[in-house]
This record gives C-alpha cells, structure tokens and sequence, in this order.
C-alpha cells in the first residue's frame, strides 16, 4: 500500500476537490452566466417576431450569444447572424 493508497484510506474525501470553482461543471448554468431555459424561450419569440416584422434583429443576436451554452444553438444563431449582416451589407450597397 503506497502512502498515497493510505491518505486515501485514512480519509475518504482526500480526492474531493478542495475549492468550489473544481466543481464548476456541475454549477446550474444560469449560474455560470448562461442563459436559462426560460430566457431562452423569450429570446427566440422576440427573434421569430422581429424576423417576422422585417425588423433588424442583429443586435438581440450579438446581446444572446455569449449566453447561449448549447453549441448546436449557438451555431444556429451565429449564421443566422452572419446571413443577416450579409444581406444588410448588399442593401447598404445599392
């Protein structure tokens, strides 16, 4: 049994991490600063609303973005961002 085999032995929580931010991949999202479920929700209504409306949205996009956790999300989003300054590129250049 090496020495280490025995801390671990002598006390059970010897391989626990010893400082909160060791678990922050298990902190509740909203509290990393991401957006929750519900914000996300409102979010994309008020997108589909001002897409729908003919509105410029690029600004609520950059605003949700550094929120959004889900990678398949936020990819969505950045294209969607990405068309979107596109076409208000070609018509600034009429």
């Amino acid at each position: 049994m090496t020495a280490e085999d025995r801390k671990t032995a002598e006390d059970p929580k010897a391989d626990d991490p010893s400082s909160p931010a060791c678990l922050a991949h298990e902190a509740d999202d909203a509290y990393m600063g991401f957006a929750t479920q519900a914000e996300l929700a409102v979010f994309l209504k008020k997108l589909a609303d001002a897409e729908g409306a003919g509105q410029p949205f690029g600004d609520l996009l950059r605003e949700m973005l550094p929120k959004v956790r889900d990678d398949a999300l936020h990819r969505r989003l950045t294209e969607k961002l990405r068309s979107h300054e596109t076409k208000i590129a070609r018509e600034a250049g009429r």
